[in-house]
């Protein structure tokens, strides 16, 4: 193998490893800009998002509103508008088609958009029921909380697009800025209701507090992440006169189940103060969220613009690397090259052949000198040999004598030039041991001291250069070893982060089976509670349809109490008749007769009346017990009724705290996820690394077997040997 051909292989090992570096720079940049980019597009569509959920809270509220008024005063007007405007936003909203499989972010953007559309189908059938006063505060508070919790979830999807902690610091405050939002409108729902009904219950009032308390975690949350002036936006809001009037009212009602009175308050005039503050809240998330669309579509851009600059980087230090290598290649060969013609062409005894090599300062220039004074010999002796053929004329003695010496001359050049070329050969099969031990003639021997110097010095080269090969071996093997240790404890990490990942989504599993069990306890509950209610309505009317009828019979007995009289004065009017006609002989014979059957008729009727008296006092005395009877069957159902609320009441705490706790651990579970999604990339770029290290003790094997092939005065050199590469699990 010719020198310029071991050099090349020589300057394309760095060269390789320069190019691999160069690749896994460019391909990580090139994923850096991808999630930036991917950032970038969801983030522009994040003010589109809050700007319906802003106006979907706002419908939220006025419809508790609309509720608590029992679908009169302001409120029936304000939640025509508000449905308006709430119309224009979803169109807005549905202008993005997040839902086609082909949107930015992938699938995981793709389901939740579905599970929102979902959400948003469902608003018109809500509407009708609050309309219509079918719906409750609390059915309408959970509808709403639910669909705008769906919309949430896509911009909190933001976070899992990128690593960069820049970037993830700022979705964190702008995720925390909309919950606290979120919670500031919830309460806004509950408070409008109770303001409007002058009362609390207690189940309401203990979200009242909570979302109150709620505020406040998500507004530190956005402070420990947001930049200083988007902290002070959110301070003006909140400290702001909108604020203070929230903060006025809300002490009204925190106060009113010890001995406050709500009527201090209207509900028109909370629901006015509390959209004012989320208003001012919605500024401070329109700014929050415009920095970070701004901040993310820098990044993408600063992204793109490394990567194209290290692109370019890379191309033009490969480029320089190569054009070096040519170079010096050309630079070492070329002048060897031409020496060795001129060497060749002296050898045939061609002594006017130019050495068209300028000699420097290396072992390159040394050798140009040697063939110089080798030319110049070869010159000189063509020259003594002109010279003798011109003087032919001297005497036979001097000729002999002459020729001699020329002979001796030319054998001593014919030497220096057959050992020199033997030299040149065996350096040509990289014997860097050879040495021209045989001297020359005192005139020639400088050249085979040059010879000699120059490869004892191209030696200490080629030793030099094993040396630094064998302290890359030995880096080259701790590194591997330190990435193959470093791979196993990062598997054995990656296993127990997946195990405990597979044991939280069991937990998150058994949690939501229980919220939605006890969701149907509370439908259950509610159902009863409504048909309890329903009939101690219907035990409310049979009352008083018993009163009714109790009336009745008394009207009746007083009607039959007139007859009796009636019968009583006619029984007398006969009997006076009777008597008269008695007087009058036998002309009133036939009148007594009349007045004697008019006078039984009439005992008949008394006797009747008395009767059916009898009968109505006696029915009057089952009324009587039947009302009674009614009455503690209606006290009872009220009763039922009361103690189905309380159980009621309590079965929504339950499932609100379910829901809570179910919607804490999918949190914990999609933060365990991204923790093990993190693991299994830690443990792909230490395989890579692994990978990587064994990649270098290979290509330091391979540099060792080229510097091997030079023969020294150390004997061959010979490469380490290293262990086998094992074998691990990729993960990614």
């Amino acid at each position: 193998m010719k020198i310029g051909t071991r050099v090349v292989i020589v300057a394309a090992i760095p060269s390789i490893a320069l190019l691999g570096i160069m690749v896994q720079d460019n391909l990580k940049r090139l994923d850096l800009a991808s999630q930036a980019q991917s950032v970038a597009a969801i983030s522009a569509m994040a003010p589109v998002i809050g700007g319906l959920v802003h106006e979907i809270q706002k419908e939220r509220g006025a419809s508790a509103g609309f509720i608590g008024a029992g679908g009169q005063g302001e409120f029936a007007s304000l939640l025509d508008k508000q449905r308006t405007l709430t119309n224009r936003a979803m169109q807005t909203y549905d202008a993005l088609n997040l839902t086609a499989t082909d949107a930015v972010g992938g699938q995981a953007l793709h389901d939740l958009a579905n599970q929102s559309r979902i959400k948003l189908e469902q608003l018109n059938a809500m509407r009708e029921n609050v309309s219509s006063l079918k719906a409750t505060v609390p059915e309408v508070a959970a509808y709403f909380a639910d669909t705008i919790a769906s919309l949430l979830k896509i911009i909190e999807s933001m976070s899992s697009l990128t690593t960069d902690s820049r970037i993830s610091n700022r979705i964190v405050a702008y995720s925390s800025l909309l919950q606290g939002k979120e919670r500031a409108g919830q309460e806004r729902t509950i408070g409008t209701a109770a303001f409007t009904s002058g009362r609390f219950s207690p189940e309401s009032y203990q979200q009242f507090v909570k979302f109150a308390a709620m505020q406040n975690t998500y507004f530190s949350t956005f402070n420990s992440y947001a930049n200083p002036e988007e902290r002070r936006a959110l301070q003006n809001a909140l400290t702001g006169d909108v604020g203070k009037r929230v903060e006025d009212q809300r002490s009204v009602a925190l106060k009113s189940p010890f001995g406050g009175s709500l009527s201090d308050v209207k509900g028109e005039d909370w629901y006015k103060a509390a959209t004012n503050r989320i208003n001012a809240l919605k500024a401070v998330e329109d700014q929050t969220g415009s920095e970070l669309s701004a901040f993310a579509t820098n990044t993408a851009a600063s992204e793109r613009r490394g990567l194209m600059i290290s692109i370019a980087a890379s191309l033009a230090a490969l480029a320089f690397v190569a054009l070096l290598a040519a170079i010096v290649t050309r630079s070492i060969t070329g002048p060897v090259g031409r020496i060795v013609g001129t060497m060749r062409a002296l050898a045939s005894g061609r002594a006017d052949t130019e050495l068209d090599v300028t000699p420097d300062q290396s072992e390159i220039g040394d050798m140009v000198r040697s063939v110089a004074v080798f030319r110049t010999n070869a010159q000189e002796r063509l020259r003594l040999e002109a010279e003798a053929n011109a003087n032919r004329s001297l005497s036979e003695r001097e000729q002999r004598e002459r020729e001699r010496q020329q002979a001796q001359d030319a054998a001593e050049v014919q030497f220096a030039v057959d050992t020199l070329a033997d030299g040149l050969g065996a350096l040509a099969a990289g014997q860097l041991t050879y040495r021209l031990n045989a001297p020359f003639a005192s005139r020639l021997d400088k050249i085979r001291i040059d010879f000699n110097g120059a490869i004892q010095h191209l030696e200490e080269v080629i030793m030099d250069v094993s040396s630094n090969a064998q302290a890359i071996a030995a880096g080259s093997s701790q590194i591997r070893a330190s990435a193959d240790d470093l791979a196993k404890r990062t598997e054995q990490q990656a296993a127990s982060v997946e195990e405990t990942a597979a044991a939280l989504e069991q937990i998150t599993t058994t949690v939501a089976d229980t919220t939605n069990r006890a969701e149907e306890a509370g439908r259950l509950v509610s159902s009863t509670r409504e048909n309890a209610e329903h009939s101690g309505a219907v035990v409310t009317k049979a009352i008083g349809a018993m009163n009714e009828i109790k009336a009745s019979s008394d009207e009746i007995s007083n009607i039959i109490g007139v007859i009796d009289e009636i019968a009583f004065q006619t029984n007398l009017l006969a009997l006076n008749a009777g008597v008269e006609a008695a007087r009058a002989g036998e002309a009133g014979k036939g009148f007594a007769v009349v007045a004697q059957e008019v006078r039984e008729l009439a005992q008949r009727s008394a006797s009747a009346a008395k009767d059916i008296k009898a009968l109505i006092a006696q029915s009057g005395e089952h009324v009587v017990n039947g009302v009674s009877l009614v009455g503690e069957t209606g006290q009872a159902l009220n009763q039922i009724v009361t103690q189905v609320k309380e159980i009621s009441i309590n079965v929504l705490s339950i499932v609100e705290a379910s829901r809570e706790q179910a919607t804490g651990i999918k949190e914990i579970n999609h933060a365990v996820s991204q923790m093990d999604h993190g693991t299994q990339q830690n443990a792909a770029m230490v395989e890579e690394s692994t990978a990587a290290s064994h990649a270098l003790a290979k290509e330091a094997d391979s540099l060792f077997a080229l510097v091997g092939k030079f023969e020294t005065t150390a004997g061959m050199l010979t490469q380490p040997r290293h262990n086998s590469r094992p074998s691990y699990k990729r993960y990614g």
